[in-house]
Parts: structure tokens; C-alpha cells; sequence
């Protein structure tokens, strides 16, 4: 049971205020070192120094929606504000003529209130606010692009996680600059928060008819600097002729698809699945299926592991299933079914038909196995169980029983007819 956390006294949350107002002006203190010359804190009065931490900006954050029905729960936006703060720590933006180097973190945090502050700096804050001034020159000069880059930097940090951690049949994530509200009193420090309202919109929807049966399809698009973008394909792109080559197709997917990535991928890639869809369409080139259709190659960490498999319905590309890199229909399946005669139904029995079974068994320590699978073209499955770094608790020992499954007794004249494939 969990212990209830012993009430904080006022002189110990008085203690800690103290403690993070401290820790702040030395980071400005700090800050004003790469803009100029940090000996410009010394340039300002007791006020000067309490205005600077009354005027301090926030840091970007996420925030949920009022909406009800858009609501993130806490727990996610820990994760999202966790992620984006790692995003922006990674992300720099350069100042002055010199191009020093300053993460997004730190620059909304410090440079900007700086700035802010040097723009308002009068002698009642600093007995000499010229000299204050010229301490910071990179902050004297024209800041409007360095303003635009950090701006435009933020908003792709912002487009990145809406996109990973959107779900693509459920909800796509957009964000909105929180609008700036009116001040209630002298007092009032909302005008200093950098927050972000988090939204989760729902995918648009159509009822089509497919193999004889009402299917629900969902709009593939991503919001970028908040506007929905469609996902688009023009028959070109397919490699298909004819006078419309350059009309564009509308991309939508069925929940079939998303399930059989779920259960031939597992859960090793859901939280990047809704981009590794979008990357798989548009940077992808489809080959053509046995029926016409499309398939197009699904890659994670650049290791293929299957294809969305995709037909044309009237104006529109919908993404029907996900053919794992050994089901039958693909490339790579059709090769094992002609080096060793495996089928569909064999697939399935042995297991070969998930990423989880080349993950976590001893197949890869079978020399012919491996040698098969690989031939065949699926050497990325083995790739990527070293890609993952994955020790299973308990290897799966099926090298064996596969191996005499498949009837490859002999290592050599498998081999040799490899050699003859």
C-alpha cells in the first residue's frame, strides 16, 4: 500500500521556491554568458534581478484540451512533454555571428526572456541599462530570424510527436498554441507560459463496398503546423500509364490492415507504426501484387518486414491487409515456397508467419535454416532481432523441429539446390 507523502511545511516549501529561484539565475547568469558577457548580471539592481524572475518564460509545454471528448488523460501528457522535452534538448538553434550553439529548451526558456527583458531594461532595473545592453549584443541586433528559425524548429519538434504518437484508425494528434489571455491583475504570469493545447482528432471515414461486403475505410493524412494534410497517390507514382497519370488518389486503410501488423509485428512496433505506414506509401516504391493490386514495402528501422498490401477502388488507394516479409503473396514468401515447398497453412503451424518466432527462438543458430531465409531475402528478419537488442527470457528450441519439418536433412544437398534455385 502506498505511503501517503508527509505534508510539506511552509518554511520547506519556502526553502524550495528559494532553491529554484537560485538555480534559474545562475542558468540566466549562465545564458548571458553565450550571448554576450555574463558580467552584465552585475549591471542590475535587487529589482532588476526579481524582474527578470517575475518576467521568466516557462518552458514549452503540453496541455490537454478542455473538451471532454479530447481529453488526454495525465498520463499521456507526462509521456508527450517527457518526449518533448528530450526533442527539444536535441534541437539547437545558432546566435550571432558566431553561431552559438543554444537547445530550443534553453532558448525559450532563457534567451527569449532575456531578450524581453533587454527590450524593457530602464534604470529602474540597472543604473547604467546602455552598458547592460551592450553586453548582450546578439541580443541588440535584429532577432526576428533567429525568432523564425527557433519558431519553425518548435513547430517541426511539435509535427513529429503529434505524428508518432498518433493512432492511425483511432485519433491523429494535432497541436495549438494556447491563445495568449488576458492579464487579471499586475500579478497575473499566464502571459509567461510557452503551453501547447493538445487535441485528438478522429479520422474521417467512408463506407465503401469491397469484395461484396459495407467496409469502413479511414482517411490517411497528418497535421502539420496544424492543418490536415491528405495522404495522396497519383497513378504515376503506382507506375501506372494512361491520360490521368497526375490525378491524385485519396489513401485510406482498413482496420484489417492495422490488426495484422498488431498480430504478425506484436507490440514491437506500435508506437511508430502510424509512421512507418505513412513512410512505407509515400516513400516506398509499389510493386504490383498477383491481382493486380499494390504492395508496398513496410520498413522499421530500415529492416523490412513485410508490405501493405493495396488495391485501387474508384478514386481511391485503400490499404486492404499487411503480408508479414514470409506470407504467401510476397516476394520473399513465393522464394521459401519454391527452395523448400512451404505454404500458407505450414507457415502458420511453425510460426514463421511472425516476427516474434525469428525473435525469440534458436532458428538463426540452424545454418541451413538461416542460409534459406536468407536466400529467400528475409535476412532482415535476423537483422533485427540484433537491431533490438532482445535476450528473451526463454529461447524458443524450435531449429530443430523445423529443420525435419521441412525435410532438410542434409545440409549439402540443400544447399546445392539452393544453389540450382
Amino acid at each position: 500500500m502506498k505511503k501517503k507523502e508527509k505534508k510539506k511545511s511552509p518554511q520547506q516549501i519556502k526553502q524550495e521556491e528559494l532553491h529554484q529561484k537560485n538555480c534559474y539565475l545562475k542558468r540566466i547568469k549562465a545564458m548571458m554568458g553565450i550571448v554576450g558577457d555574463d558580467s552584465a548580471y552585475e549591471l542590475l539592481n535587487q529589482k532588476g534581478i526579481e524582474m527578470i524572475y517575475f518576467l521568466r518564460l516557462r518552458p514549452v509545454k503540453l496541455i490537454s484540451s478542455d473538451d471532454p471528448k479530447q481529453k488526454v488523460s495525465k498520463h499521456d501528457l507526462d509521456i508527450l512533454n517527457d518526449q518533448l522535452n528530450q526533442l527539444l534538448r536535441k534541437s539547437f538553434v545558432g546566435l550571432g555571428p558566431e553561431n552559438k550553439q543554444v537547445n530550443l529548451y534553453d532558448y525559450y526558456c532563457l534567451t527569449e526572456t532575456l531578450h524581453m527583458f533587454l527590450r524593457n531594461i530602464d534604470k529602474e532595473y540597472s543604473p547604467n541599462p546602455q552598458a547592460f545592453k551592450e553586453k548582450l549584443p546578439i541580443l541588440n541586433d535584429d532577432f526576428t530570424e533567429v525568432r523564425v528559425e527557433a519558431l519553425s524548429k518548435l513547430t517541426d519538434s511539435l509535427d513529429f510527436l503529434s505524428w508518432l504518437f498518433s493512432q492511425t484508425i483511432r485519433y491523429s494528434i494535432r497541436t495549438e498554441m494556447e491563445p495568449r489571455k488576458e492579464a487579471k491583475s499586475p500579478f497575473d504570469r499566464s502571459a509567461f507560459y510557452n503551453n501547447y493545447i493538445v487535441y485528438l482528432e478522429k479520422p474521417e471515414t467512408e463506407l465503401l463496398e469491397i469484395d461484396g461486403h459495407k467496409r469502413t475505410v479511414f482517411q490517411l493524412g497528418v497535421f502539420k503546423k496544424n492543418t490536415f494534410i491528405r495522404i495522396t497517390l497519383t497513378p504515376e507514382q503506382l507506375g501506372m500509364a494512361g491520360m490521368l497519370q497526375q490525378l491524385p488518389l485519396n489513401v485510406y486503410i482498413q482496420v484489417h490492415a492495422i490488426d495484422r501488423i498488431k498480430e504478425r509485428i506484436g507490440d514491437y512496433f506500435m508506437n511508430t507504426c502510424y509512421i512507418d505506414i505513412f513512410t512505407a506509401i509515400l516513400s516506398n516504391k509499389p510493386s504490383r501484387a498477383d491481382d493486380g493490386g499494390f504492395l508496398f514495402p513496410y520498413l522499421c528501422a530500415q529492416k523490412r518486414l513485410g508490405y501493405l498490401k493495396a488495391n485501387q477502388i474508384g478514386d481511391k488507394i485503400i490499404i486492404r491487409t499487411f503480408l508479414f516479409l514470409t506470407n504467401n503473396g510476397t516476394p520473399e514468401g513465393k522464394k521459401l515456397a519454391a527452395l523448400v515447398g512451404v505454404q500458407k497453412e505450414d507457415k502458420k503451424y511453425l510460426g514463421i508467419d511472425k516476427l516474434s518466432t525469428f525473435i525469440n527462438s534458436d532458428i538463426e543458430t540452424n545454418e541451413t535454416l538461416k542460409e534459406i531465409f536468407t536466400r529467400a531475402g528475409c535476412s532482415s528478419l535476423f537483422e533485427m532481432k540484433k537491431h533490438l537488442k532482445e535476450k528473451p527470457a526463454h529461447t524458443i528450441e524450435c531449429a530443430n523441429y523445423l529443420s525435419q519439418y521441412l525435410g532438410l536433412t542434409k545440409k549439402e544437398d540443400v544447399l546445392e539446390q539452393i544453389d540450382h534455385f
